[in-house]
């Protein structure tokens, strides 16, 4: 099932959504998915104020770069900017054209998005964005971002991998944008190791596997189980 992560199929960049209640369940597939990309990662908590990251994957969003850990995220850095005309024909005087339709692109991008694919970009080029509790944004402006198009294509077009973390299901738009779709169902009171990951969504069309126990998820990921948080 999530085999496909890392196949010679898969593009070089990708857009992720994992949701369920369990947030220890969910941050961790996130960032596992993110180690499995290229070994790094920056993250940023969207709740305002920023909640604390619960005790179990805290070890692991260590592997990653943020600004000031507690901060949150304030709403203005997620609003997609409108660059005037008269801006972009400024520099595609002064840089080639093409130079200037890629910064054009980034430029586009959300601030908050810039700024962290700026922290967890490697020498390849390609950088991973973890973004988490993104139902604690307004709607207007979530779906202004992660079900906006030209974001994800801007993304895609800079090499950046976003990876969203939710408690509740994406949106239409985004389940139609986000090219992969996990589910993580932790029953009742019980451990997050005792939960199910479940593939909604593939990139390639195919038919959704069954649900894997979370631990076998994690090994189809090919990660050392020592990175697991205590049960």
């Amino acid at each position: 099932m999530i085999a496909t992560i890392n196949t010679p199929e898969t593009p070089r960049s990708e857009s992720v959504f994992v949701y369920g209640q369990d947030s220890t369940a969910t941050s961790t597939l996130a960032v596992g998915i993110a180690l499995r990309r290229h070994g790094y990662f920056s993250w940023a908590d969207c709740a305002v104020p920023a909640e604390q990251v619960s005790h179990g994957p805290r070890h692991l969003f260590g592997r990653g770069r943020t600004r000031r850990p507690g901060d949150g995220v304030d709403p203005s850095e997620l609003i997609v900017p409108s660059w005037p005309e008269v801006v972009t024909e400024r520099l595609l005087i002064r840089e080639s054209r093409m130079d200037s339709l890629h910064l054009m692109s980034y430029l586009a991008l959300p601030s908050l998005l810039q700024e962290l694919a700026a922290m967890s970009t490697v020498a390849s080029g390609e950088s991973v964005v973890v973004l988490t509790n993104i139902d604690a944004l307004d709607p207007r402006l979530r779906s202004s971002v992660f079900g906006n198009a030209g974001t994800h294509r801007r993304l895609r077009e800079e090499r950046v991998s976003l990876l969203v973390m939710a408690k509740g299901p994406p949106t239409s738009d985004e389940a139609r944008l986000f090219e992969r779709i996990f589910r993580v169902d932790v029953p009742g009171s019980s451990s997050w190791s005792d939960g199910r990951v479940a593939m909604v969504k593939d990139h390639f069309g195919r038919r959704a596997p069954p649900p894997l126990s979370f631990r076998s998820a994690w090994q189809t990921l090919g990660l050392d189980p020592t990175l697991l948080p205590p049960t």
